[in-house]
């Protein structure tokens, strides 16, 4: 009897844990959705938003209080991020900045390498801004960015992102002015 209990136990055991499964989100199946959405914003949503120049889209990418920095900005929060790129100022070469929408550049996002635990992940990109420098199309500059991502209300954004141009002259050496064509 005592023998027929524990069996009977072990069975039940075995039913609740099977349907307690059945109720939770397979942990392999969330990874792969996080990883996907990490790599959409990353390399989708994110170069779009820049490109196509919509500041509101790629301000919403970032968290509240986000950081983005690079190498002539800091900045501290989406509103921040949206009002910098917002801020018109002087084009180069006397032409007109670009109107929203309006596409002169493209940015080509690669080699992603993401570590997610949980709702935060660390990681980065390759980058290239491809423009028209001399009547042809040219990688006018290239780099990786630097990430800590949050995933909030269910959204993964930019906690954190540093972009680094890593085809920069060295420090003490001033670039070539680039040709009109490419600004």
């Amino acid at each position: 009897m005592k023998q027929l209990t524990m069996g009977m136990l072990a069975v039940m055991l075995g039913v609740a844990q099977a349907a307690h499964a059945a109720d939770a989100p397979d942990a392999r199946l969330t990874a792969m959705e996080d990883r996907l959405a990490i790599e959409k914003l990353m390399t989708g949503d994110y170069p779009r938003a820049l490109d196509q120049r919509r500041w509101a889209d790629y301000a919403a990418l970032f968290t509240a209080d986000a950081e983005l920095s690079f190498a002539s900005a800091s900045l501290k929060g989406s509103a921040a991020i949206q009002k910098y790129f917002e801020t018109p100022r002087p084009s180069p070469g006397n032409r007109p900045p670009p109107k929203p929408g309006e596409i002169r550049t493209l940015h080509v996002v690669s080699n992603l390498s993401v570590h997610i635990t949980g709702d935060t992940a660390t990681g980065g990109a390759y980058w290239q801004t491809i423009g028209t420098t001399d009547g042809r199309n040219a990688v006018l500059s290239a780099g990786h960015y630097d990430d800590v991502l949050k995933k909030v209300n269910g959204q993964w954004k930019f906690a954190r992102r540093a972009i680094v141009n890593d085809l920069a002259p060295p420090p003490g050496v001033t670039a070539p002015a680039a040709p009109a064509a490419a600004r």
